[in-house]
């Protein structure tokens, strides 16, 4: 008797389970947000999901990895529905999207490798320098104009793939040269790598002020106002202040 219940119990457990909607959040490398090593994705984004899939039984949400040039274009072909720490002004202006509201703000700053001589006056001006930056981001120095042959023509940028190698390459170079990086993943980069600190010089001023949002596909389940329901649960209880201490970022 005892075992048919069990039998029973387990299958009423299967059912809830197939019951929840799979919902597909897309994510391309931008750390502390989205880390790619090995092509394993970690990182706060993965964080908040398994967060989410843990408060509630409506929605199983899944990651998909995409890159950050790639990312429209994955939209549009529907394989995935939202987009987590995303702005609606990187370029999602026609499409059929609708933001969440803000869960965390941030920046990007400039970097340069220590000289003598050198101060805050150096960032005053980008003109004959090299500016190492993401391939596929959007800078508020470059009128949110993305398009890799622009960048480099105007603005003589050198685009990569990864924030860590920029820093390096401008650690190296025996050039006049900077990147521009989130602070939220310098923070951390140096929180590792302390002994870096002191050869690394960082812009006091801003290039964009971020309002970090989760764009989500209009007119598909979660509904915005589920979805700005969960976050405003998570900010009250405390989960996502839990997030950001993870990766060392303030509230």
């Amino acid at each position: 008797m005892i075992k048919n219940v069990f039998i029973i119990f387990l299958f009423l457990l299967s059912l809830v389970v197939q019951a929840r909607q799979v919902v597909k959040v897309g994510g391309y490398e931008f750390p502390p947000f989205v880390i790619v090593k090995n092509n394993i994705p970690t990182g706060m984004t993965l964080d908040i999901i398994e967060t989410i899939n843990q408060a509630q039984s409506n929605y199983k949400f899944e990651f998909v990895l995409t890159t950050a040039k790639n990312r429209y274009r994955d939209f549009n072909s529907k394989k995935y529905d939202m987009i987590f720490f995303e702005n609606i002004i990187w370029g999602w202006q026609e499409e059929p999207i609708q933001p969440s509201q803000v869960i965390l703000n941030g920046g990007e700053v400039f970097i340069a490798r220590v000289e003598k001589g050198r101060d805050q006056s150096f960032f005053d001006s980008l003109k004959g320098k090299t500016i190492y930056g993401i391939n596929g981001f959007h800078y508020k120095f470059a009128n949110f104009v993305s398009n890799k042959g622009y960048l480099e023509k105007y603005f003589g940028m050198k685009l990569g793939n990864s924030h860590e190698e920029n820093i390096m390459s401008v650690l190296k170079s025996d050039t006049e040269s900077m990147a521009i990086v989130t602070e939220s993943f310098l923070n951390l980069f140096l929180n590792k790598n302390p002994e870096l600190r002191e050869r690394i010089l960082q812009s006091k001023k801003f290039d964009q002020i971020y309002r970090h949002t989760i764009l989500l596909r209009k007119d598909v389940s979660p509904s915005l106002n589920e979805l700005n329901s969960l976050i405003t649960k998570m900010k009250s209880e405390g989960i996502l202040n839990q997030i950001w201490k993870k990766y060392g970022i303030e509230k």
